[in-house]
């Protein structure tokens, strides 16, 4: 039996606002994972949580494409109570990513976390 995993990504300090990046995932430095068996997305949250007035989009890519599933990091504060699950995302076969931009705020590196159904 599966157990859900968790990974940690990070995207580099941009050198300017609206610039998109891929994430690296801190435990392998790949920016691209490759999925051979099906997987889903069961949560995601910013670790740490940006200063105030720092906002990030995170979109979510397939075979370097955008899936359409965008994250924000105003609505991934780990320690909100309101905060709501962004899953599950089925994620079939295929090399996933994650773009960051840096929307608002002064220029920083944003590390975010994704708890996955089960391995890679």
């Amino acid at each position: 039996m599966a157990a859900p995993i968790m990974r940690r990504y990070t995207r580099a300090t941009p050198t300017a606002l609206n610039v998109d990046a891929l994430a690296t995932d801190d435990e392998t430095s790949q920016a691209v994972q490759q999925l051979n068996q099906p997987n889903a997305i069961l949560d995601a949250f910013s670790a740490p949580q940006p200063a105030a007035g720092v906002n990030y989009e995170v979109r979510l890519l397939k075979n370097n494409i955008q899936t359409g599933r965008t994250f924000f990091s105003v609505a991934m504060d780990p320690a909100s109570a309101g905060r709501s699950a962004v899953g599950p995302i089925d994620l079939t076969a295929g090399q996933y990513g994650y773009s960051v931009r840096q929307v608002l705020g002064a220029l920083a590196a944003y590390s975010f976390v994704v708890k996955y159904n089960n391995g890679f």
